[in-house]
């Protein structure tokens, strides 16, 4: 069984029964987030094509909040959706993630380089900073490849949302979850991510020296490794035909 032909599991979508205490979440909100989350982790697999209906009952919710978040999903380019045809799961394109490559290393190298230019110190976030490198690399040494996605992405969560912009924060968020998802489907593809992991040393240590320059260039190096890396994996990869799943 293919990738594209992979079905949904039992029950409701993960994280359904996770939704936030914040009760100004509304049904719609908890519904595109869910959802969004099952297309970057797998659940709901590149190119397959589910329908509105069926995501309702998995979210144990009426139509009407699914319709607006495949609509948002969609205006986002998680989906697509054609008439009497149901909601494809958008595919992880190489052309596209070059795209998102090329904006996050504007972005991020930025946010690197704020960081790095803060007063001297250390203090609470080069602490977290320090920490999620040492989780990078534990996950890396027990041969977790899923786990090691994991932390690579909040290490650079981490740099986004410590930088102190929350501008460029809201403007990386969806190519950072765009990479993330690519990540987990590439992770036991790629070569072993050690590099990865010595990169993400030289970033943090430009930011605890305070050399915003070095830490802008060694987060782009690490973007450009990261391009040149999954890319030609992404290439490599022969689409499926797509499913419909009743």
């Amino acid at each position: 069984m293919s990738r594209t032909e992979r079905p949904l599991p039992e029950g409701r979508l993960d994280g359904a029964t996770h939704f936030s205490s914040d009760h100004a979440e509304s049904s719609s909100d908890r519904a595109y987030r869910v959802i969004k989350d099952a297309i970057i982790r797998g659940t709901l697999a590149p190119r397959i094509t589910v329908s509105e209906a069926q995501l309702a009952r998995r979210l144990d919710m009426s139509r009407t909040p699914v319709h607006q978040a495949v609509a948002r999903l969609a205006g986002d380019g998680w989906v697509s959706v054609a008439p009497r045809s149901g909601v494809q799961i958008s595919d992880v394109d190489a052309d596209d993630l070059s795209d998102v490559y090329e904006t996050l290393l504007a972005l991020e190298g930025s946010a690197a380089a704020r960081l790095a230019s803060r007063k001297p110190g250390p203090d609470e976030l080069d602490e977290q900073l320090v920490d999620a490198c040492i989780q990078c690399e534990d996950a890396l040494r027990d041969e977790d490849l899923l786990l090691w996605a994991e932390k690579d992405n909040e290490l650079h969560n981490l740099l986004l949302r410590g930088c102190g912009n929350r501008r460029l924060w809201h403007a990386a968020t969806t190519v950072a979850e765009q990479a993330h998802r690519a990540r987990l489907l590439t992770a036991k593809l790629r070569p072993w991510p050690t590099s990865s992991n010595e990169d993400h040393r030289r970033i943090v240590d430009a930011i605890l020296d305070r050399d915003a320059d070095e830490a802008r260039k060694a987060l782009e190096h690490h973007r450009r490794r990261g391009m040149a890396t999954l890319l030609p994996i992404l290439r490599a990869m022969n689409p499926s035909r797509t499913t419909f799943i009743e």
